[in-house]
């Protein structure tokens, strides 16, 4: 597809050094003519108000931040080398890798070093307001095995950057809950990858060539960090949170926990050295005091909000209003995102259901157990998801459609599945506990799950959880579950984002079963890791992640259920909608508001 050979040339250029290129938005492709203005006729100012469904940030420190909630807040605060600058049509089509704090870099002749030279004069806000140095993000990537709280993605550091492994083997075994400690280590500790010859110059060494290396580098994690201010503070704690240091065009203003978050813009923000970020706003306004779906539409319907925040899909019958009305303000895009059944793969986990889950017959009744099709309807057709059969995505490299266990229609199997839980040495079923967040659309996939699957054999014990707890809950060893309905993930950038999947989650040399391994899934296939070693340096990495992805597919480390679209609703203040690539949701620093 276009989206992805574009991205995928871009990361393969030469070793030459890559000038400072203009990130011009197209500020009207993706709206209804009625909200479409030209570029000279944007308003700037206002405040852009935003309701949150969940009582909180689930996480507010770029090392941490890994949902699509904190990455679109965190979208104000930082910047990083390179960046994406959003899109007006589809979120697929923001995969273009534009300059961000970096200006230029070059690529050595091996493709394995890269060295950035960053813009001169641009400056923190908040806590402290000196200039951004290259040695700001040596000290915000050494954080990243910081014992007290590791990096959100550390897979993908594990393989990116020379002598990180070994470095993080040895910040482990310094003692949590000691800052002095953490401090001392940083400042006498290196990573053999990592360097900042002068303050303009960020040099950054891998092992090996990897397609993706900018694209890794875009995320927030890889944000500069003043340590003298950083580093008085636990990783995302309450006071880290409101002593942010900010890199991007707004500051944390206000910050009352559970209730208000307060972003103002910096004042003279230099506009020029930022390409990606128009910041059209004067103030971002996040309310944390309504907490259910219904509340969130209404208050946007009222005008009393522009946005929604952890409203992953807004209610059916507002989605069903909306259209009918054929209003300006609701927004879909595919999304490369999708949901999916997790097991408890843990060594630890040795119940029945867990241990029968380990079985391949086991799964494959799973899966053909499913009824896709209910699911899609029940998260409001086809504007708001898809059946999926297999782990890679549509907006994904790689993405060859298939269904090793396809239905027809995607109705499910329950007869099949009945017939392989038989053969598994469980003819007259199976019980499995069943963990869900307790949001109104995960408790609707758990209710509709649990119907379904009962005819095919499967009794699911539904265990809820609330959705600030289940992470911390999955994590836990101790904890007792089978699976987890509510399995998610959103590419981590459009396009050659493969890695966060085949290379990344599912590849146990870079995600080892342990504490930090995603949704506790521990799978481990020695063919997969090979595939991947092998599509990390290649110049058409494509293939070879198909292959990978008709592999392991087939061997159901989770259950695909559907792939999602992105529903948004907004309210009619908004003169400009702009979505980000990597928050897989609005652009809070290109949206701009009627005055």
């Amino acid at each position: 597809m276009k989206s992805r050979l574009f991205a995928r040339s871009w990361l393969l250029g030469s070793a030459a050094c890559f000038a400072t290129a203009g990130a011009a938005l197209l500020l009207a492709g993706g709206l209804a003519p009625s909200m479409a203005q030209a570029a000279d006729e944007v308003p700037y100012g206002g405040t852009l108000r935003i309701a949150s469904l969940d009582p909180d940030l689930d996480a507010f420190d770029p090392l941490t931040g890994y949902s699509t909630d904190s990455w679109e807040i965190l979208r104000a605060l930082t910047r990083q080398l390179v960046t994406y600058p959003g899109a007006p049509g589809e979120i697929k089509d923001d995969t273009k890798l534009v300059p961000d704090l970096a200006e230029s870099w070059d690529v050595s002749p091996d493709g394995k070093t890269y060295t950035f030279h960053l813009r001169d004069g641009v400056t923190y806000a908040g806590p402290t307001t000196r200039k951004i140095t290259a040695g700001d993000f040596v000290y915000g990537i050494k954080r990243f095995c910081d014992p007290n709280k590791q990096v959100a993605a550390i897979n993908y550091f594990n393989l990116a950057f020379a002598g990180f492994a070994d470095y993080c083997k040895q910040f482990a075994k310094v003692p949590t809950g000691d800052l002095a400690a953490t401090k001392a280590f940083t400042d006498t500790h290196d990573i053999a990858g990592v360097s900042a010859p002068d303050d303009r110059t960020l040099v950054l060494r891998s092992d090996s060539k990897n397609y993706d290396f900018l694209n890794i580098l875009s995320m927030n994690f890889v944000s500069p960090l003043p340590p003298e201010i950083a580093s008085k503070y636990f990783p995302d704690s309450l006071e880290f949170r409101k002593n942010l240091p900010s890199s991007g065009p707004y500051y944390v203003a206000a910050y009352d926990q559970g209730q208000k978050l307060v972003l103002k813009k910096v004042a003279n923000y230099n506009h020029a050295a930022d390409p990606a970020r128009k910041a059209y706003v004067d103030e971002i306004v996040v309310d944390f005091t309504t907490n259910t779906e219904d509340a969130v539409v209404q208050k946007i319907r009222a005008g009393e909000a522009d946005l929604s925040l952890y409203l992953d899909v807004p209610p059916l019958a507002a989605i069903r209003q909306y259209q009918a009305q054929k209003s300006p303000y609701l927004h879909a895009s595919n999304s490369g995102s999708a949901n999916f059944i997790t097991f408890n793969a843990r060594p630890e986990a040795t119940s029945l259901g867990a241990t029968a889950l380990r079985k391949l017959e086991v799964r494959q009744a799973l899966a053909y157990a499913v009824n896709k099709a209910h699911l899609v309807q029940r998260q409001g057709g086809s504007i708001a998801a898809l059946p999926l059969g297999q782990i890679i995505t549509s907006t994904i490299l790689g993405h060859e459609p298939f269904d090793p266990f396809a239905t027809p229609k995607s109705a499910g199997d329950p007869a099949k599945a009945k017939e392989l839980l038989a053969k598994a040495g469980y003819p007259d079923g199976l019980t499995l506990d069943a963990l869900y967040q307790t949001t109104a659309q995960t408790q609707a996939i758990a209710v509709t799950l649990k119907e379904d699957l009962a005819a095919a054999g499967f009794t699911l014990n539904l265990i809820p959880v609330p959705s600030s707890q289940y992470r911390s809950y999955i994590q836990d060893p101790k904890s007792h579950w089978d699976v987890f309905l509510g399995g998610t993930f959103a590419p981590d950038w459009q396009g050659p984002s493969t890695r966060m999947l085949l290379g990344g989650w599912l590849n146990s040399d870079a995600s080892p079963c342990g504490t930090g391994n995603v949704y506790a899934i521990c799978y481990s296939n020695k063919e997969l890791n090979k595939l991947a070693a092998e599509a990390f340096p290649s110049d058409d990495p494509g293939p070879v992640w198909a292959k990978a992805d008709r592999l392991v597919s087939a061997d159901l480390p989770w259950i695909p259920l559907f792939e999602k679209r992105k529903v948004a609703i907004t309210s009619d203040r908004i003169a400009l909608w702009t979505w980000s690539s990597l928050a897989v949701q609005a652009d809070i620093t290109n949206i701009a508001l009627r005055k």
